[in-house]
Order: C-alpha cells, then structure tokens, then sequence
C-alpha cells in the first residue's frame, strides 16, 4: 500500500468510510501524504501546592502530549501548493482519543489550506499562535504537565492564566514568508454565534530569528472558548519571548500579560530557562512566577523544573523531570516523572 493510500485509510477508519478522503476516492495526485505522531507515556508521583494529597500516576503526554496525524500536499504549478493536516490528540495510557472527553476526534488540528510565494492561507480548526509561541521560548517546549510556564498560562489545574483552548475552531490563518528573519502570522476565529457577530477570536504574532538569536511578540483577544462563560465575555493577553544559543547553553526567557476585565482580573507571568546539552541529551532548567491580581485577593505562584531529556535515537527519547510548586497559602510541594517518548 503505498503512502497515499495509507493516508486515506487512517482517515478512513477515523470516520468509518473511505469516502472521507475523495482525493484518493478520485485518483488526485498527493505529492508527499504522510501518517506521523508522537506517543509519550511517563509514570510519577504528583502533586501540586493547594493539592491535599500526592497522585502516583502512569498518565500519556509528559514531554509532548501524544497524537497522530495525516497530512499532505498538492503542486498547483505556478509556485501554488494546496496542502491538509488532520490531526487527533491520543491519551495513550487508556487509548482514548481528545486530551478530554470534551475535545472532537481531530482535535489538535483540522485544516486544508493554499500557499505560495506570499505566504500561506488555511482554514480550520487550528493551533493558537500565542500557544505556539510558549512553547518554542522554554527549555520543556510544549510540555503541558512539566513545563512551569506552561502549566501557569495554559493548565486549568494550575488556575491558567489565558483563557480560551490552546487551537481554535472555524479560523482564518494567514501566515507571512520570511521577510529579514521575520514571520507575520494573523488568525481570526469564528464564533459562529447567531445574532453576535463580535463573538470572535483575534490572534497576530510576529516571529524574528537571526543566527543564534530569536524572538517573539504575540497578542490576542478571546471571546470564543473554555473560560469564556457568563460573567466573563472577553480577555486580552500579550506575550514576548526570547532565546539566544550560545551553544554550550541556550537561554530563554518570557513575560505574559492578561487582562479578564468582567472579573477584574490581571495576571503577569515571567519565565526563565536553560538548555545545556549533556552527553546523548540535555539538561534542562526553568521557573515561573505568575501574580494574580483580583478584586478579593491577590496570589503569587512560583513553579520551577529540572529535567534530563536522553536520547536513545533520532525518534526515541527517555526523560526525568522534577517538579516543584507553591501557592501562596500553601506549602512548597514536589513531583517527579519519568518517561519516554517515541515519534513515528
């Protein structure tokens, strides 16, 4: 079976019926259709600060939050190329699919799209930007259980501090070609809701990267998403980040800004990081503060990481990672996992 068809047949099975990918059921040409993933399985010993008892867990997603995916492209001729992504968040350790129970099948991202030499337009459920960009500017990377700014900005058990999913529903994308070592993304996401047409989502990022140094500035407004219920009708968020490999070390740093104004609420968020490569792997180090600032009561959240990713080969890692955190009120506690991680 050669890899077009495998493509299909993965979405096909994901619907019950060939019939949802029509340009295999047509004989279109695919330049480059491809299956890929990640799985990632660790086990610890959990918990956080306000947390009254400690969870020994196996759970999925330690590193890099498991999913598979499909995607492929399509050469228009004249510098035009057509290309789709259908992607599923998996919990490995149960083999369900969705982070939650909440989350549709292809939940991670579901788009089809145009680009050429001006850059590229796609439409679909996406990947937020702002989102992205926590990512790529911390030592941990996307890791939304072991990453301290990303536990703070994005976990819900972590009290987040940005409200609205990490991928958005019914978005308009547009991202630049590299102009100087610059990348301009914008992104307006639909609420689809009758009568409302200022029920939207609203994201722009610009992305800079010269030699060993690269920066982000990213903004958005939410009205759309988990979070965005009655009292709350809206947020704004801002973030700036920034990396410089020296190459014995990689630092990076961040600060977040969000202001929920029906609440009253504010928070500030700073990050700082390092990346040391050691041996097969790297060492990897990084706290995060976050304050709440609240009509009621004011909080402070310090969440710091230390962490070895080995790396057995190109596609499969191992990695120990501890974890410690406190909340104002309540004392310092630690959690450790281990894991591995294979990519496909």
């Amino acid at each position: 079976m050669d890899m077009r068809a495998r493509a299909c047949l993965a979405a096909g099975l994901a619907t019950a019926s060939l019939g949802a990918c029509p340009a295999f059921a047509q004989g279109a040409p695919a330049e480059g259709a491809s299956i890929y993933g990640v799985l990632d399985e660790y086990v610890g010993s959990l918990r956080r600060s306000d947390q009254p008892g400690r969870t020994k867990v196996l759970n999925s997603g330690g590193m890099t939050t498991s999913f598979w995916g499909v995607r492929g492209t399509e050469d228009l001729g004249g510098g035009l190329q057509a290309f789709f992504a259908l992607e599923s968040f998996i919990q490995a350790d149960s083999g369900t699919f969705g982070r939650t129970s909440a989350d549709p099948y292809f939940s991670r991202n579901s788009y089809v799209g145009l680009g050429g030499a001006y850059g590229q337009l796609s439409l679909g459920r996406q990947t937020n930007a702002l989102y992205a960009a926590t990512g790529n500017f911390n030592p941990f990377l996307a890791s939304a259980n072991l990453s301290p700014v990303m536990l703070q900005v994005w976990n819900t058990g972590y009290n987040r501090a940005v409200l609205g999913d990490s991928v958005w529903d019914n978005t308009i994308q547009y991202a630049s070609p590299e102009v100087a070592g610059f990348r301009v993304s914008a992104a307006y996401g639909l609420g689809e809701v009758a009568d409302r047409p200022g029920r939207h989502n609203l994201n722009l990022t610009v992305n800079y990267a010269n030699g060993p140094f690269a920066a982000v500035i990213s903004a958005q407004q939410v009205k759309v998403g988990p979070g965005l219920a009655a009292p709350i009708a809206s947020q704004k968020a801002q973030m700036a980040g920034l990396s410089y490999d020296v190459g014995m070390v990689k630092v990076y740093g961040q600060y977040f800004h969000t202001d929920t104004p029906d609440i009253r609420t504010q928070t500030r968020t700073t990050q700082l990081g390092v990346a040391v490569p050691a041996g097969a792997g790297r060492v990897m180090a990084s706290v995060a503060r976050t304050q709440r600032d609240t009509p009621l009561a004011d909080a402070r959240r310090t969440t710091a990481a230390l962490g070895y990713d080995h790396h057995l080969s190109k596609r499969t890692d191992l990695y120990a990672v501890y974890l410690s955190d406190r909340l104002t009120g309540y004392a310092r506690r630690g959690s450790l996992a281990l894991g591995v991680r294979h990519r496909f």
